[in-house]
């Protein structure tokens, strides 16, 4: 059996070493079209920063994989057709300037995403990156390293840009962060929770504007001098990062004439099996269904990317027995950057009342440690709960300490319906002082939410 893997950052890697555990008769094959695979993308703000070297970018060597994993490797290898009726894909290889095809027996499709591009003028300009690759980080560090970058400007106030501002304030740079909604993290915090952390990064000295850029100004040397915006603004700089989401990676399989979801990425059932029955797809590339309502959702993210590429890899190499299933996302995405910690777990409000539930919030603000230590720092919880049943459905944490591990808690409370009164009144929370109080912030938000829930003054259930 021959299992071609299509794509080598995270979860072609993943696929093609578990698809060699399933199957260690089996040829498999990983075909890269970069010098690199494993690549560690959500390293590179700390690598930007100066704060992790090189070699935190890349997991394992291609070498290494082969020797360690059991699969093939081929970088500098892309693949430009596959032809579905003949199982066969066509590859070039770059180094070479040939062109071949290539038989397989069954095909993982892990192609990934890139960086979604502005579409202005100047975005090709010397000193405007994007940040996706191991090859923009290696760019946007070598290109501060040399020198002359006093002022960055970053276009979108998502995680990515977040940390990368950290990451240039982390080295002096002053940061300019355009954000038409005017702050940060729009679709992931409600305002009122967003708060700590756009104050946190203004005490920095990032200044966040409600600006869109309209174009990039050359110094006529082809190197960025300026920023233009639709408020008729011109902002001088000499770097500019654009973190303004991904885009999947799926021409390919769409010329193939594999089916695409509504997100945009590649439609699988949650065997991860396209719409063919010798090709899976995993990772960066698919969608996949969020538990708390079943709604497809584009998640890409590197934990999903791993377990979708062992399911698919474990179906694609059997040769009998039940299908492995893919549970779903809760959805979890956390960020810790200006000494702030920030997470979403599960649907917003306005995700869940788009998904039909009849939802209520509540918001505390508690402590993260025993008051009376001095490094006890204000912990803010918002619970996100259907009315009446009170079951849970989503949750954010904002803090200096403490949100992002307790984030964590959320995700089995949300996948196993918990409501919010078992939260309150059953829960037994570790309690150490310098840990977490007597009575934990996801306790008391679970009061509140309780009581939300349920319209009137709470009343333990019988």
């Amino acid at each position: 059996m021959r299992i071609a893997v299509i794509g080598g950052t995270a979860a072609g890697p993943a696929a093609a070493a578990e698809a060699k555990r399933a199957a260690p008769d089996a040829e498999v094959v990983l075909y890269e079209q970069d010098t690199r695979i494993s690549v560690g993308a959500c390293e590179i703000p700390y690598f930007v920063a100066g704060v992790v070297g090189e070699g935190t970018l890349e997991t394992l060597t291609p070498e290494a994989f082969e020797r360690t994993r059991g699969a093939k490797v081929r970088t500098r290898h892309r693949v430009t057709k596959l032809d579905l009726s003949k199982r066969t894909v066509t590859v070039e290889a770059l180094d070479f300037g040939s062109v071949h095809v290539e038989p397989f027996d069954r095909c993982i499709l892990a192609t990934g995403a890139r960086a979604r591009r502005l579409g202005v003028e100047g975005e090709d300009l010397l000193g405007v990156f994007p940040i996706r690759t191991a090859d923009d980080a290696l760019a946007i560090r070598a290109w501060l390293d040399a020198g002359g970058v006093h002022h960055a400007v970053i276009i979108g106030g998502g995680f990515v840009g977040i940390e990368m501002a950290d990451g240039l304030r982390h080295r002096g740079v002053r940061v300019t962060l355009l954000e038409p909604a005017g702050r940060v993290l729009k679709d992931t915090l409600s305002e009122a929770m967003a708060g700590p952390l756009m104050e946190a990064m203004r005490r920095s000295g990032v200044a966040v504007r409600r600006e869109r850029v309209t174009a990039f100004v050359t110094d006529g040397a082809g190197r960025l001098h300026s920023i233009r915006t639709d408020q008729g603004e011109r902002i001088g700089c000499q770097l500019a990062l654009v973190a303004v989401g991904i885009v999947p990676n799926v021409e390919l399989a769409q010329a193939a004439g594999l089916r695409l979801g509504a997100t945009g990425a590649l439609d699988v059932d949650d065997h991860m099996r396209t719409g063919h029955r010798a090709v899976w797809a995993c990772g960066d590339a698919v969608e996949v269904r969020r538990v708390v309502d079943g709604k497809k959702v584009y998640w890409p993210l590197a934990p999903v990317g791993r377990q979708t590429a062992r399911v698919a890899a474990r179906n694609a190499a059997r040769r009998g027995g039940p299908l492995e299933k893919f549970a779903g996302v809760t959805g979890a995405i956390g960020v810790r950057a200006f000494g702030i910690e920030a997470a979403q777990v599960g649907l917003s409000l306005p995700e869940a009342e788009a998904a039909g539930f009849d939802a209520v919030t509540a918001q505390v603000t508690h402590w993260s440690r025993v008051r009376a230590l001095p490094e006890a720092r204000p912990l803010h919880v918002r619970y996100v709960a259907e009315r009446g049943s009170g079951r849970l459905l989503g949750g954010e944490l904002v803090g200096e300490e403490g949100a992002a591990l307790r984030a964590d808690v959320l995700v089995p409370w949300i996948r196993a319906k918990t409501t919010v009164c078992e939260i309150a009144e059953e829960m037994d929370l570790l309690y150490h002082p310098p840990v977490a109080p007597a009575v934990d912030a996801l306790r008391i938000a679970a009061s509140a939410a309780w009581k939300a829930a349920a319209g009137r003054s709470r009343r333990r259930r019988t």
